[in-house]
């Protein structure tokens, strides 16, 4: 079934998935904080929240960034499943509480999605005949002020796929040339920094995707299909205006508040078009350093309405690294089982 279409586009999936009924009888989350060679400041905090009924359990991650943060999100599940859990029939798109900080919904509602797949008895593969299917992903490199050193050793580790880097404003011009020229760079990564002069320069060099250039950055024609938005991208009604404008989304769940705004999203990025005659901008998904039953999910959905794309959803801490495209399972009960 590798390369089978989707029986259901993204905004039907989201529907659908909505609509299912779900029963929770208990609600727990586990804090840990798991060790990251590539997680800045030191360990990762993680919390996963597990919803348990009718026999089953469902699991979403959250991906919030301090402890903190964590312990809240075990306060906030305990508040909900006081409400919630118990007898009452639920439905997994007016389940979730208003309060709440995205990444905080967006971990339950996976695992309310998780949950009341597994209660149906269903997959993504019997929802849009799609048992399998192929991913691209990209490897994302941190901050280098000698990027093709770092390129370098991980090509030494087996790696042979694509890279999403992120850029230094401090890159010197004997650099640039050799990594502004690497066809194997699919996004450069600005994190709004730098300057114009550095976009441009990029932009001239390089076909890669400019992901949230600097503001002072106006792009010239050449370059305008190739901005792509990621921190700005908290809403799927929000892919709808930069994909008129003709520019490209990175779209994750934690930020935009779940799995069902991303598919939201995805429906916006396939059906907006600036004109005929331009080309379509790049949907695509990106993590936020998962540890957990979070990346999974995020590869699922990529997979099924990405699958090309310049997904930055290689797995953590694989060594040597894993190459793509990944062979991603649809069939399993469920939502993040494979």
């Amino acid at each position: 079934m590798v390369g089978v279409t989707p029986q259901l586009g993204p905004g039907a999936l989201a529907e659908t998935l909505a609509a299912l009924e779900v029963r929770v009888a208990s609600a727990e989350v586990e804090l840990r904080a798991v060790p990251l060679a590539d997680y800045p400041g030191g360990p990762r905090p993680s919390s996963v929240v597990r919803l348990s009924g009718k026999g089953c359990v469902g699991s979403g991650e959250n991906v919030a960034f301090y402890q903190q943060e964590h312990e809240r999100f075990r306060a906030y599940v305990a508040a909900w499943a006081r409400l919630h859990a118990g007898a009452r029939l639920l439905h997994v798109g007016t389940a979730l509480p208003a309060e709440g900080t995205p990444y905080e919904r967006a971990a339950l509602e996976a695992a309310l999605i998780d949950l009341a797949l597994c209660q149906a008895r269903l997959s993504l593969s019997a929802l849009t005949g799609v048992e399998t299917a192929k991913l691209r992903f990209v490897v994302s490199l941190a901050t280098s002020a000698a990027p093709s050193a770092a390129v370098q050793h991980l090509r030494q580790q087996g790696f042979t796929g694509d890279l999403k880097i992120d850029v230094d404003p401090g890159w010197s011009p004997a650099n640039l040339p050799a990594i502004a020229n690497d066809p194997s760079v699919a996004v450069f990564d600005f994190k709004s920094r730098g300057d114009a002069a550095l976009a441009v320069a990029l932009s001239t060099s390089s076909a890669a995707l400019l992901e949230d250039p600097p503001l002072s950055f106006d792009p010239p024609p050449h370059a305008l299909a190739r901005i792509s938005r990621d921190s700005s991208v908290a809403e799927a009604r929000s892919v709808a205006a930069l994909s008129l404008r003709g520019e490209s989304v990175n779209l994750k769940a934690p930020r935009m508040g779940g799995p069902l705004e991303v598919l939201r999203g995805l429906e916006f990025a396939r059906s907006t078009r600036r004109s005929e005659a331009a080309a379509q901008p790049v949907a695509y998904l990106g993590g936020m350093f998962e540890v957990a039953v979070g990346r999974v999910q995020a590869r699922m959905l990529a997979a099924l309405y990405c699958p090309t794309g310049p997904n930055d959803l290689a797995l953590n801490g694989a060594e040597p690294r894993a190459n793509p495209p990944a062979l991603i399972r649809l069939d399993l009960p469920g939502f993040g089982r494979a």
